[in-house]
């Protein structure tokens, strides 16, 4: 795993799931080298520490789902701010989520 390969996957990935970086001061190319970098030291750090591959790909798992449960907390923080919070109350219902 190289920081590049990690960035073509997240341009795979971003083609069927685009992010929107209109208003904020990082572009697309700077977040994927930042954040590819990352996993791949953190990638490197686990395996120097003895991590085999199928635990350190399940603490990578778990990082991943970590940041995805963060970014659905500041998204859902979002719409009810913008007064859709019962909306969202019901959308997570419906999906067993409270």
């Amino acid at each position: 795993m190289t920081p590049e390969t990690v960035e073509v996957l997240m341009e795979d990935i971003e083609r069927e799931d685009p992010l929107d970086f209109g208003m904020l001061s990082i572009d697309e190319h700077d977040a994927r080298c930042l954040m590819a970098n990352h996993f791949c030291e953190v990638d490197r750090k686990l395996t120097e520490s003895g991590l085999d591959v199928e635990s350190r790909l399940e603490l990578m798992t778990a990082i991943a789902a970590h940041a995805m449960v963060e970014n659905m907390l500041l998204n859902v923080q979002r719409l009810e701010d913008r007064g859709a919070g019962e909306d969202v109350r019901g959308w997570m219902r419906r999906h067993g989520m409270g």
